[in-house]
């Protein structure tokens, strides 16, 4: 009953917000000739499409590392199709993990598989992305923040509470590697037995300090995670030339961050509605985009992901099923470098 309830919320905040935002900028008028300009300005279309399509694929590289990183390696073609296809649930699912909930479904169908080292090479994709994310957006807002007075109040309040946020996201993510350690953990063991003493935590803990141990996982995936979010707003600013407008490259570098964060909040349907009125506000005024021309943009970004996830569909519902060969025999070492000692 309280998911089912959950669900109505997040479908009726959508539509709410749609509506409004169809009714403002008139949507058979003002927003739908901008979108079937998408048409005559293919090539950027296409780049778009092809942008988001790097996005996936490093998206899968990163997982790909991280797997390495927990010792348990899975062959890179059976990871981009697991991703591939957790596109097609993200954009589908009413639920807030339905892609994070296939991925781990999917590699637990490979024999030899262990549930707890794909749960926290997950669980370590998403921090790495975050802290991806902060440092792309604090860089890019660095770069322009001589700017930033000049547009306007609103957005100020947005962008300079957005880099608290990113700069407490990076603080909360050192912590978190550092408390993991296991000096630190047996320290914390020792003060709070009946807690940290329980086994299974014990193995969460000693699996998460892959973080440390693998460090040269997690400085590849770091990266990587810069070049995933870079190419996935680069769909965002092409999506802008495909609709009929133009913007500076590092104005909508510096936006999306805070765009895209606010799409992932489990408060509407795959971000609709939220996205849009957030683009429209943020990417408006830093760049003079028109309006009308902002949302048209943004519901095309949004679409360029959609192709790609109902790819993930097809290959879902008519590709083969996860390989059942067994995984690698031999753990591939996560760095060839001496990792540092226990903090």
């Amino acid at each position: 009953m309280k998911k089912a309830l959950l669900i109505l919320v997040k479908l009726g905040i959508t539509t709410a917000l749609l509506w409004m935002i169809f009714r403002e900028h008139r949507f058979t008028v003002a927003i739908l000739p901008h979108l079937k300009s998408m048409l005559t300005e293919w090539p950027w279309t296409l780049a778009g499409l092809g942008f988001v399509g790097l996005s996936t694929w490093f998206s899968a590289l990163r997982w790909q590392v991280l797997l390495i990183g927990q010792e348990h390696p899975v062959p890179g073609r059976e990871v981009l199709r697991v991703t591939v296809v957790s596109n097609f649930f993200n954009i589908t699912s009413l639920g807030a993990v339905g892609g994070d909930a296939y991925r781990v479904l999917a590699l637990m169908q490979r024999p030899g598989a262990r549930r707890l080292p794909i749960l926290v090479s997950i669980m370590l994709d998403h921090m790495l992305g975050m802290l991806g994310l902060a440092v792309l957006f604090l860089t890019c807002g660095y770069a322009f923040r001589d700017r930033l007075d000049s547009y306007g109040p609103e957005v100020h309040a947005i962008v300079k509470g957005f880099s608290w946020f990113m700069g407490g996201s990076l603080v909360g993510i050192l912590l978190s590697a550092i408390s993991f350690t296991p000096r630190l953990y047996n320290w914390g063991e020792r003060q709070w037995p009946w807690i940290l003493g329980w086994p299974p935590l014990k193995k969460f803990a000693q699996a998460c300090d892959a973080i440390r141990r693998a460090w040269g996982c997690s400085l590849i995936a770091a990266l990587l995670s810069i070049l995933i979010f870079g190419t996935h707003f680069l769909s965002f600013y092409c999506g802008i030339y495909a609709v009929g407008g133009q913007a500076p490259l590092l104005e909508i570098m510096a936006a999306m961050p805070i765009v895209d964060t606010a799409a992932g909040l489990p408060i509407s349907v795959s971000g609709l509605g939220v996205r849009e009125k957030t683009f429209e506000t943020l990417v408006s005024a830093m760049t003079s985009v028109p309006e009308s021309t902002a949302v048209s943009a943004s519901l095309a970004g949004w679409g360029m992901s959609v192709a790609w996830g109902l790819l993930g569909g097809l290959l879902f519902i008519f590709g083969r099923r996860p390989a059942l060969a067994p995984p690698l025999s031999t753990p591939v070492s996560a760095t060839s470098a001496t990792p540092p000692p226990d903090v």
